[in-house]
């Protein structure tokens, strides 16, 4: 589903002269229309620079239900050329996580949170963004889930081979435990990728901030005190809820709650913003 040029062509074609009207009512249009026109209507706006309306579509397909990497990807490039940065990252991580291998989202993402950091260096000095701290996430993040669970069967079957061979003692030579051993290491290293790709490694969904200051106080309070802030685009993890309030635990280990709306789930089983 990613935006395709030709595509675009032809409907620009077929509504050229009617472009003002076509900006106006489009909108209401697309609304009761199917999601392949919902879709294609926000590629064309995307593709005529109006990223209001191209975010107001690809929002309203993911409202709908859909929940595909090219919608997630072609959002973040429209909130990343309105120049709202931690949008766009949420978005190509989001992308990223529906297809972990997408070379160009991937890129994308890299250059929006350069990006972001030349914006926030520029008026501030020097400045970083606090991505993901987790070995395990960087170890994992670029290995398909589906190879993972191949590799796990695969290891599974050869280590109780190898365990069948030497338990019977038909076999004791040092290459059945070279064996045993190799597939028990593959057969963690794949275990362990899997509950990492599950989440069953942290303590909740991850996150992304959204606001160019969350301020992060100590109870799900706006007159509690406060302990820190964080900035648009940092990583995190979501470990409690209260009403309109979230408590977050920053990369960094910083831990407080702010209001919600500042705040994007990455994970996509959770609530979405």
């Amino acid at each position: 589903m990613r935006i395709s040029f030709i595509a675009v062509a032809l409907v620009v074609t077929t509504l050229f002269g009617h472009a003002n009207a076509f900006a106006q009512q489009a909108p209401q249009r697309a609304t009761g229309s199917s999601l392949r026109e919902l879709f294609e209507w926000a590629n064309v706006a995307a593709s005529r620079g109006d990223h209001a309306n191209a975010i107001a579509g690809y929002r309203k397909l993911i409202e709908a239900g859909v929940h595909d990497p090219d919608v997630y990807f072609n959002l973040g490039t429209s909130f990343a050329q309105s120049g709202d940065y931690p949008r766009a990252i949420l978005n190509y991580e989001r992308a990223l996580l529906l297809r972990p291998n997408e070379t160009k989202a991937s890129e994308n993402l890299r250059d929006a949170e350069k990006a972001l950091e030349e914006q926030r260096a520029e008026l501030e000095g020097e400045a970083t963004i606090q991505r993901s701290s987790s070995i395990s996430d960087a170890a994992y993040g670029n290995v398909p889930e589906d190879a993972l669970a191949y590799a796990l069967l695969l290891a599974n079957l050869v280590f109780f081979l190898a365990l069948a061979a030497v338990s019977t003692g038909r076999r004791k030579h040092r290459s059945i435990y070279a064996l045993l051993l190799g597939a028990g290491a593959v057969l963690l290293i794949a275990a362990l990728g899997l509950a990492t790709k599950a989440g069953l490694l942290r303590d909740g969904p991850r996150v992304v901030t959204l606001e160019d200051r969350v301020v992060l106080r100590e109870g799900p309070d706006p007159r509690a005190q406060l302990r820190g802030e964080a900035r648009g685009g940092d990583r995190g993890e979501l470990v409690g809820r209260d009403g309109d309030f979230v408590k977050l635990r920053l990369v960094s280990g910083l831990e407080g709650w702010t209001t919600a709306s500042g705040v994007g789930l990455i994970d996509l089983d959770h609530d979405r913003h």
